[in-house]
């Protein structure tokens, strides 16, 4: 509990003026754009602090080596790099079949919320901090010691109830949230419900990387944030939704893993010379 805690904590209060400036005339914009990023750090410092805390440097290591664990197959980095691009024309294609237009596929990649930084800047910053920021802490540290003793399914489950709410604030500021309105609401949770499975099936599958988890994310957050067409993002949201729920069917809800077998957390020396897990 101590991670959520702090996570909360540590983006919340990073976030707090975005969101009294939001109940003024005006917002400054960039200032509110560069505190959503600084503020996303939140879950992945948790993790950290709460490692160091209970496992010591040991602790901080074992968790170092998840975040850059690379050796995972092609097929996981076909799907973290280019997973979320072929969503993009696969929605692209079912939009022009059902509401007789092609979106914008030019706009694939940009963002309005973060204009000022430029294309590959903010790809770039995409992945760090809502890709490594989020996924070192939900998926890194937060999901193993969920999966402890609970089906994955369950887990992840409960993960994304706290990963939902950790975005609360940002429904006052963050530009995508904040025009989504109340009835857009049970759509975006249900998204968020089947996200955390699809990202629970990925890092149980391969072995723990945080790595391909966190780039993941990111990408899935540049694709389905760019300015094409208010449906796109709509049918994407669907693609994944309906994603999460094969990945279900296929890895099963027991240890969601196409190897059939979940990442708990790991057993290491506590800092006090005791084993924790």
């Amino acid at each position: 509990m101590l991670f959520f805690v702090l996570a909360f904590a540590f983006s919340w209060v990073v976030w707090a003026p975005a969101v009294s400036l939001s109940s003024g005339p005006s917002q400054p914009q960039t200032s509110a754009a560069l505190l959503h990023l600084v503020g996303s750090l939140g879950p992945m410092l948790s993790a950290f602090v709460v490692t160091a805390l209970a496992s010591g440097s040991a602790g901080v290591r074992e968790l170092l080596g998840r975040v850059f664990r690379w050796r995972v197959g092609l097929g996981w980095w076909v799907v973290a790099a280019l997973g979320t691009p072929i969503l993009f024309i696969v929605a692209a294609v079912i939009c022009r079949l059902l509401f007789g237009g092609w979106p914008d596929l030019g706009e694939f990649g940009r963002s309005e919320e973060f204009a000022f930084l430029g294309l590959l800047p903010y790809w770039v910053a995409n992945i760090i901090f809502f890709g490594f920021g989020e996924e070192v802490g939900w998926r890194g540290f937060a999901l193993p010691r969920l999966q402890t003793g609970r089906s994955a399914l369950l887990a992840a489950l409960i993960l994304s109830l706290f990963w939902a709410a950790w975005h609360v604030p940002l429904f006052s500021f963050a530009m995508g949230l904040k025009s989504m309105g109340l009835a857009g609401v049970p759509g975006w949770f249900f998204f968020i419900v089947t996200g955390s499975v699809l990202l629970a099936w990925i890092y149980n599958s391969t072995g723990g990387s945080i790595l391909v988890v966190s780039i993941f994310h990111g990408t899935l957050d540049i694709a389905i944030n760019s300015p094409s067409a208010p449906e796109l993002a709509n049918v994407m949201g669907a693609l994944v939704t309906i994603w999460g729920l094969a990945v279900l069917v296929w890895g099963g809800p027991k240890n969601l893993s196409r190897g059939r077998r979940k990442q708990e957390a790991p057993e290491l020396p506590a800092a006090g010379g005791a084993r924790v897990v």
